[in-house]
């Protein structure tokens, strides 16, 4: 939680909105098959859900999970986790009603 405390205060430095790009491999291998690069000794799935639920409790403007492999999932596990970090992350906005708080941020025209 501390980790996440200290990522969390560094990212919100000189920016009004934040981000997050979530990569499935950081997750152990054993719990996420299905992804390109397997990682032996990443987070555990409950350790990687409760760190994105930290960070979306502060507010986010978008979320991507990224490196699914749907030809090494044959089993869907990874994609399931996929689905849940998604579910997870809006849970964690719904409830600290933080969803929509960036929308101002979001559909402002880009500057070139």
């Amino acid at each position: 939680d501390k980790t996440a405390e200290i990522a969390l205060d560094l990212a919100w430095q000189g920016t009004d909105a934040v981000y997050i790009s979530f990569d499935i491999d950081s997750i152990d291998c054993g719990f996420v098959p299905g992804t390109g690069w397997p990682e032996p000794g990443g987070f555990l799935p409950r350790e990687a859900l409760r760190i994105l639920g930290l960070v979306a409790a502060q507010g986010v403007c978008g979320l991507e999970v990224v490196e699914i492999a749907p030809c090494y999932d044959t089993s869907a596990i990874t994609s399931l986790l996929g689905t849940r970090i998604v579910v997870e992350a809006l849970g964690s906005l719904v409830a600290h009603g933080k969803l929509g708080s960036h929308k101002a941020i979001i559909d402002k025209p880009a500057t070139h």
